[in-house]
């Protein structure tokens, strides 16, 4: 609703080029730009990177829309479960209360992973290949993003000054290297409330492109991917004389690595590939019975969410219900391709950077709210919402399609 209002805001012929006048009527709510620096220029960026898009046209929907959907509201839910601390000030627990939730959108994007790269991987014959075009494909898209977003959070949050702290010059080499550094921490194996710490999440994802690429050697990739899943998940830490167990909180082994390839929150990838696989079958679903799945789904999400509060990380946790959303969501992709806002495709489109750089909010940029006049609470939290939508979508559109795109197209003139 704030974003939809910025955008009448703008357009409208009542505002004036110095903004003195931002505070107008519509729709029967007042929204107080007046004073406020900071939420000014989030209208005027919105103008800039967002209006384009949803007014001139330029949302393109080449992808399935239930995917970009779920992707959009999985960025969002752990962007307002890391702002909640905002509203907990001003009203304590009410911010836990509404998106103490959120975290368990890093399970929903581990499942719609599995799910695409499925689908990407099905069209490639097996072979060497194979091998090379999907990592130079998935890395291509998110490594120049994410080593721009690292450069700006390292000049933003410290900058030279983390070389005098010796644990800040480990976090850092970790998050220039992939490289998981507490043992005793899982199933994140980094500081996740530190500098850049929703990169713990990437980790996951290259193991799982790794585990993906070297099946694509074979025309038995997928009996390849689920026997090692199987071997790492139960038959290793059997071996080692441990319970299998599906808590994140993993196993204890002499490897950091070992800790990683075999936490049990590896398992969340699996819902998507089946998925996957199953997905040119599902089509063959009678539309009414696609429609009661859905409401099904939907309905579960919410208790299990909001009831029963069973959303921790995991298949035991939140995991097997989000499956059931994706899958519900994909064969109603004729009724959510036709009712779904452009809003949250576009927002979809742009979920891996807003999932990059929401955390800009809490730290970098957000330590320089106090000298634009906004003040930690509720004007904060809209703020940091707003501001970290903007820039996703200007990074998705100025650095994703373009950085990762003029990347992808030097690897293959070579």
């Amino acid at each position: 609703m704030l974003s939809f209002a910025a955008a009448r805001l703008v357009t409208s012929p009542l505002i004036s080029p110095p903004w003195k006048h931002a505070l107008k009527q519509w729709g029967g709510v007042r929204f107080p730009f007046a004073e406020n620096d900071i939420l000014c220029f989030c209208v005027k960026l919105y103008r800039l990177a967002w209006l384009d898009y949803l007014f001139i046209g330029e949302v393109k929907i080449n992808k399935l829309v239930s995917v970009q959907m779920l992707r959009g509201l999985a960025a969002m839910a752990v962007m307002f479960f890391h702002f909640r601390w905002n509203i907990n000030l001003v009203s304590p627990n009410v911010g836990d209360t509404l998106f103490g939730w959120g975290a368990m959108g890093v399970d929903l994007f581990f499942i719609v992973s599995g799910f695409v790269l499925v689908l990407s991987a099905k069209k490639l014959q097996p072979g060497w290949p194979a091998v090379v075009h999907f990592i130079k494909h998935r890395l291509g898209r998110i490594l120049p993003v994410y080593y721009f977003i690292l450069v700006v959070s390292f000049l933003l949050c410290g900058a030279m000054s983390t070389f005098h702290y010796e644990d800040k010059v480990i976090n850092l080499m970790s998050a220039l290297l992939f490289h998981p550094v507490l043992p005793d921490h899982a199933p994140f194996y980094v500081n996740d409330s530190g500098f850049y710490g929703v990169r713990w999440t990437l980790n996951y994802e290259l193991v799982f492109y790794g585990m993906m690429s070297l099946c694509l050697f074979s025309k038995y990739r997928w009996y390849l991917l689920f026997t090692a899943f199987c071997f790492l998940q139960f038959i290793l830490p059997s071996l080692s004389g441990q319970q299998p167990s599906l808590s994140t909180q993993g196993y204890q082994f002499w490897s950091i690595y070992l800790q990683l390839l075999t936490n049990p929150l590896m398992l969340m990838f699996i819902p998507g590939v089946f998925l996957g696989l199953a997905y040119p079958y599902l089509n063959s679903i009678p539309a009414t019975l696609k429609r009661l799945i859905l409401i099904a789904a939907v309905g579960c999400s919410i208790y299990f969410i909001f009831v029963s509060q069973r959303i921790w990380h995991g298949i035991d946790g939140s995991g097997w219900y989000l499956a059931l959303l994706l899958m519900a969501c994909v064969i109603n992709e004729d009724l959510l391709k036709k009712y779904t806002p452009s809003f949250f495709i576009l927002t979809g489109n742009a979920s891996f950077s807003l999932y990059l750089i929401h955390g800009l909010m809490n730290d970098g940029i957000g330590s320089r709210f106090a000298e634009l006049g906004i003040r930690d609470g509720v004007p904060r939290f809209i703020a940091s919402s707003i501001l970290s939508i903007l820039l996703a979508v200007a990074s998705y559109r100025y650095l994703e399609k373009k950085l990762s795109g003029s990347f992808l197209r030097n690897k293959e003139a070579k």
